[in-house]
């Protein structure tokens, strides 16, 4: 359901789901990338029709629960109302029933002092429209949020809480240079992530973007040339319940056949081993061997830092760009490439895996090895 205030570019289709997406404030453009990227995969339609940090809305083939598998979107969902403050009347927004999961509370935000009233009002409608109330523990919310002269209204599904879990303290392997789990969530959805598909990752290190591609719904594999590095990304793949594999191979000669997609935080400085070659040496290698991996439409999300140079191949583009802001002193810059003509005399064996060569060792683990 969707009631305009004002006539916007981009009114839903029939068929289509206007998602009202609420970014993070400190990587706004990295949020708005990976939910339109996850709604590609999920629905195959992912268009921005509008982006007003905090705030941007993406026209979707279905509705996808962004805020629960986004690293940089807090919370997301079906837009209601879109209009100027001027329009906005809580009391007259919606006439008949509100397609609206109860126990569902109300929410303002942005309308400074008169907020608890705007959102006393959108409690009332929903009384009237027969939801059932819970403040506590809503499985819904109907929420008002202004930004600037625009307010828009949307049926939002509460995450608080969602990364508690997945605090990197928890995990029994740690590494000074260890990905924060809401940045390698990001990787993997860039990567248009398939459901049931594999995902690989081929410099896995501790397996975090390997966890991360668990929960959005991917078989994940790793590869790492360090011993130490895969037995430890199998411990917290363990402690995770992952049902994924880890092998001990080198990823300038990746011992795998297909996958479907995938992510990667390259190795760089003093706290990563990158073997005696160069970031642009590893990053030209692995862009080099994705028409090998993936299949013709598949997409790879590799992160490197600010000054590494893209790399280039044939049957490879490079799709987006984002530049992440670590601290002061270190910027990510994550590079987006999809296959454009796959190689298809590559092997195709099962989960992706194929025997190992000379420079790979038996993979070290996955469901069987637990």
């Amino acid at each position: 359901m969707f009631i305009e205030g004002t006539q916007i570019s981009g009114r839903p289709s029939e068929g289509s789901v206007l998602l009202l997406v609420r970014l993070s404030g400190d990587d706004p453009l990295l949020g708005l990338g990976e939910a339109r990227a996850l709604c590609e995969a999920r629905t195959g339609v992912a268009d921005v029709v509008e982006i007003s940090p905090p705030v941007g809305l993406l026209r979707c083939g279905g509705e996808v629960d962004l805020g629960a598998l986004c690293g940089f979107v807090p919370e997301s969902g079906p837009l209601v109302w879109r209009g100027s403050v001027d329009e906005f009347d809580p009391r007259g927004l919606v006439a008949g029933p509100l397609a609206i999961d109860g126990p569902a509370k109300a929410d303002a935000e942005g309308f400074g002092r008169a907020s608890p009233e705007v959102a006393r009002e959108l409690g009332e409608l929903l009384i009237r429209a027969g939801v059932p109330i819970d403040v506590r523990r809503p499985r819904s919310i109907l929420k008002a949020l202004r930004v600037g002269d625009s307010v828009y209204v949307a049926v939002i599904r509460p995450h608080r809480g969602k990364w508690r879990s997945r605090d990197l303290r928890l995990r029994p392997f740690r590494h000074p240079s260890m990905l924060e789990p809401r940045l390698a969530r990001a990787l993997v959805n860039l990567s248009r992530p398939v459901v049931g598909g594999v995902l690989l990752d081929p410099f896995s290190g501790t397996g975090g973007v390997l966890l991360e591609g668990e929960v959005v719904g991917c078989l994940p594999v790793g590869v790492d040339l360090d011993w130490r590095m895969a037995r430890g990304a199998l411990r917290n793949a363990s402690w995770a319940g992952s049902i994924g594999g880890i092998i001990r191979g080198d990823a300038r000669a990746l011992p795998v056949g297909r996958a479907d997609c995938a992510a990667s935080d390259l190795p760089y400085g003093r706290m990563s081993s990158s073997h005696g070659s160069s970031t642009e040496e590893l990053l030209s290698a692995v862009v080099g061997q994705l028409p090998r991996i993936l299949r013709t439409g598949g997409y790879a999300a590799l992160m490197v830092r600010e000054r590494v140079r893209p790399a280039s191949a044939e049957g490879v583009e490079l799709l987006e760009t984002y530049l992440h802001r670590v601290h002061d002193a270190l910027t990510r810059k994550i590079l987006v490439y999809r296959v454009t003509g796959a190689d298809d005399r590559a092997d195709v064996p099962g989960h992706g895996l194929r025997v190992p060569g000379p420079r790979q060792e038996a993979a070290v683990g996955g469901p069987q090895a637990r």
